[in-house]
């Protein structure tokens, strides 16, 4: 398992992008601290799954200090056989008054043996503060695949079509433009 731990401190802002393009495996640990006031964290995770890989994301985001932020989405396309699991915990603390949580799990299976599991958890010891958490698990929209191929689109390039634009919801969030075309060209290596 790969770890991996990042500190926000007082008045910062944090943006995290990871990646799991196809034809890989991971085990994968993502823990944020958001250790002092007025921090904010922004987490993006990005998987391509295919063959038979196992990939396996956990994240934490910890608010330990007052009025800090989180906002977390992961979004996995599961092609062939691969299987996903996704754990993640926000854990305010009991001092981390007016923090504001949010975290995010979807999932699109492009396979009939494609697999995903989702886990999100909320440890909250503080009583004023908005978090909230979930996952979806879903398969392409039939109605638009026939769409796309009622304009002369064949059935592949309408699952890529579309699945592209699953995930362009995550990628147009990322700050820079110019990693938002690193990070396509990335997620798309075979």
């Amino acid at each position: 398992m790969k770890s991996l731990e990042y500190v926000v401190k007082k008045n910062t802002q944090f943006q995290l992008v990871f990646i799991v393009p196809r034809g890989v495996e991971a085990d994968v640990c993502v823990r944020v601290r958001l250790a002092g006031r007025g921090a904010k964290a922004h987490i993006i995770g990005l998987v391509a799954g295919d063959g038979d890989h196992r990939i396996s994301i956990h994240t934490e985001q910890l608010h330990e200090a007052p009025e800090t932020t989180s906002n977390l989405l992961v979004k996995a396309a599961l092609f062939d056989r691969a299987q996903f699991t996704y754990d993640g915990v926000i854990r305010v603390a009991r001092a981390a008054q007016k923090s504001d949580a949010y975290q995010k799990n979807e999932n699109l299976l492009l396979s009939r043996d494609a697999r995903a599991r989702s886990d999100p958890a909320l440890e909250i010891l503080a009583n004023d503060v908005r978090c909230t958490h979930g996952a979806t698990t879903g398969k392409l929209n039939e109605d638009q695949l026939w769409y796309l191929a009622s304009r002369g689109l064949s059935p592949a390039q309408g699952e890529e079509l579309l699945v592209r634009g699953f995930f362009e919801h995550a990628i147009a969030m990322i700050f820079d433009t110019i990693s938002q075309e690193k990070i396509r060209s990335a997620l798309w290596q075979v």
